[in-house]
């Protein structure tokens, strides 16, 4: 009788004790979910996050964007109003003479650079942003000029070519290749 009351007694601690851990399972199971729900709640507010702020650059590239084409719109209003207050004038001054519209497309072509004389037949010499000197041909093409009406000529160099002064004051003449050869300011 006592090996029985022993075994009844061995088998009801056993019962307890796996009800105690079935408990502890089912707690952690517990926790376990509510871990995950966390997880998975705070993922989706991460995403919602996300997607608002995506919608926000969205939002102000699309604003850049209408702002750079509304800037854009009205330079290219004012270039065009610019261009027809030219083409206007051109078309004035061809009605007058067709010279004049040469002159007008030339003054456009090179009004970046500065004139600094005129060729013998009268036209426009304008000094390059590189040094060297064009006129505007009657195509509005660029041709480079060696001697101007309006150089300065400060000398000759032995062979006889003409020494002239830069626009810095240095000293130079054009080799037989066509390209500045610079000479101390003591030659003449």
């Amino acid at each position: 009788m006592r090996r029985f009351v022993g075994i009844v007694f061995l088998g009801m601690a056993l019962l307890f004790a796996q009800t105690a851990v079935n408990a502890q399972v089912k707690a952690m199971k517990d926790s376990t979910k509510a871990m995950t729900k966390k997880m998975k709640e705070a993922k989706k507010e991460a995403k919602e996050k996300v997607k608002t702020e995506a919608k926000m650059a969205k939002e102000a590239k699309t604003k850049v964007t209408k702002e750079a084409k509304e800037k854009a719109a009205k330079t290219g209003e004012a270039v065009k109003e610019e261009k027809t207050k030219v083409s206007k004038a051109a078309k004035e001054k061809m009605s007058k003479g067709g010279e004049a519209v040469k002159e007008t497309a030339s003054t456009m072509k090179a009004s970046t650079d500065e004139a600094v004389g005129k060729t013998e037949d009268g036209k426009t010499v304008f000094a390059g942003s590189r040094g060297g000197h064009y006129y505007l041909n009657d195509k509005g093409d660029k041709v480079y000029v060696k001697d101007f009406v309006g150089a300065k000529i400060v000398g000759k160099t032995k062979d006889g070519q003409n020494i002239f002064e830069g626009p810095k004051g240095g000293h130079y003449y054009y080799n037989s290749k066509g390209n500045k050869t610079y000479v101390s300011k003591d030659t003449k």
